[in-house]
């Protein structure tokens, strides 16, 4: 999948998958926008966008124009704008996906997992490996000391995901590798993550996509998890 249309729609759903993650405020927009993806690129109207939201109008309606993707028409349907409407079978799988990750946040709080790594953790396990991956280099960005190297880590892993899933063999055996050998010094866990889990996970990836006859085409299923430990490893950093 390429062009100009698909790269802004990407980086688009990365933002809003990064502002619903930490801002509840922001999720009744994520709902509303996959109601829009289910309809096809066909027009919908505020009432049915509110609806799928559970908020009122103004904020359904402020939520969508900020993300830059669809044209209000004068009736008061909104519509994907056709440089994004062509691509509106990914923008229903990463809106659902996204709903996934939501439901995660709301559902489950392992314990030993801070808000920002299980924001990070459920991007990942719900298949949003480039968001998690946008998500990752701002923690790592502002990180510090050792926990620089484990954020980093975690970047290459969703970036391995990423291009396994779009069956890029090289950069994922690539960055499989690295981010396995970079994890590894942490041991089996840390800051409530399995570690050891991860890496293992992460190696079978790259095995997997060493050069070979067949097509590179994992699914999603056959790709990594990112696993709490349910309780801080006693030997985490600060």
């Amino acid at each position: 999948m390429s062009g100009a249309g698909y790269v802004e729609l990407k980086h688009a759903l990365s933002a809003l998958a990064l502002r619903a993650a930490e801002d509840p405020s922001e999720r009744g927009v994520a709902r509303a926008l996959a109601r829009c993806a289910r309809a096809g690129g066909a027009p919908v109207t505020i009432a049915d966008l509110a609806a799928a939201a559970g908020a009122g109008h103004d904020a359904v309606r402020d939520g969508l124009r900020r993300t830059g993707l669809l044209d209000e028409q004068p009736s008061g349907r909104f519509c994907l704008k056709p440089a994004y409407a062509v691509h509106v079978r990914y923008l229903d799988r990463q809106t659902a996906r996204l709903g996934e990750a939501l439901r995660m946040l709301t559902e489950q709080r392992p314990a030993g997992l801070s808000a920002e790594l299980r924001r990070g953790v459920a991007l990942f396990n719900a298949g949003l490996f480039f968001e998690c991956h946008e998500y990752f280099e701002d923690v790592w960005r502002a990180s510090s000391g050792d926990g620089r190297a484990f954020y980093h880590g975690l970047i290459q892993a969703a970036a391995a995901c990423y291009h396994a899933e779009n069956g890029n063999r090289h950069g994922a055996r690539v960055l499989a590798g690295k981010a396995a050998d970079k994890l590894r010094r942490y041991g089996t866990a840390l800051r409530g993550l399995d570690v050891a889990a991860l890496v293992a996970a992460l190696e079978r990836l790259r095995a997997s996509a060493g050069e070979g006859a067949s097509a590179f085409a994992p699914s999603r299923g056959e790709l990594p998890r990112m696993t709490p430990t349910g309780a801080a490893a006693a030997g985490e950093d600060g």
